[in-house]
């Protein structure tokens, strides 16, 4: 029996499943961009308190009592500066620098972080997730940038007047480079999607899983916490 043969009411039901079988056909041939949303923090109470005082510390400026919790093997960069004398090279040298330390401390605990092990004889808070948990599918680290937030504008152009091509949930875009009417402004980065659409997107939506991240360290029976490693880069 052929189409043609069909009554139109069950004629009008093949070509909707036609239909849609195309579409969802179609759906699955679009690459996705991989999401990565961030988590929900599960703390045990010696963490939940450690990241609480650390806070304390960054609200008071304090800091002496932030230099406390730095031992001779907390890490500040891949160049070997470690320990007191490597954080206050880093960090306390003159007021723009302890500056940046705060402001950098915040923008790292304005994210969720993940709990540890970090050897057998310890925990550790792990902070931000973007860095602390695995990125998803095959994504280049150096090049990826994790969106913070949902329904974020991807636009035409480096500005809030430009129009909007998407918008994304959490998901992880590609760096695309610097702008080619070079007039991009700090406060815009340029993306790819996975599809290969390019545009814009408010830098203070996306961050880098290899910008500023830390660890707060306990050893195994101790309430007392310090830095494992405050650092960005690879």
């Amino acid at each position: 029996m052929s189409g043609h043969d069909l009554d139109p009411a069950m004629r009008r039901i093949a070509l909707a499943i036609l239909a849609c079988c195309l579409a969802t056909n179609a759906l699955a041939g679009t690459p996705a961009d991989p999401v990565m949303r961030p988590p929900v923090e599960h703390l045990p109470p010696t963490l939940q308190r450690a990241k609480a005082e650390l806070r304390s510390i960054i609200a008071r400026r304090d800091m002496q009592a932030l230099q406390a919790r730095v031992r001779a093997e907390t890490k500040l960069d891949f160049g070997g500066s470690e320990g007191p004398g490597g954080f206050k090279a880093v960090w306390d040298t003159d007021a723009e620098s302890r500056q940046r330390l705060w402001s950098t401390l915040e923008s790292i605990l304005a994210l969720p972080g993940v709990a540890r092990g970090f050897d057998d004889d310890g925990s550790e808070y792990c902070t931000p997730y973007v860095f602390c948990t695995n990125l998803p599918g095959d994504v280049d680290p150096f090049e990826a940038l994790v969106v913070l937030g949902a329904g974020v504008a991807i636009r035409d152009q480096p500005s809030l007047s430009g129009a909007v091509v998407t918008r994304v949930d959490h998901v992880v875009l590609t760096r695309a480079g610097d702008d080619p009417g070079g007039d991009q402004s700090p406060d815009w980065t340029r993306v790819r999607l996975a599809d290969g659409t390019a545009g814009y997107i408010s830098t203070r939506w996306v961050r880098s899983p290899i910008d500023f991240r830390l660890t707060l360290r306990m050893d195994d029976g101790s309430d007392t916490w310090w830095l494992g490693f405050l650092l960005a880069g690879d």
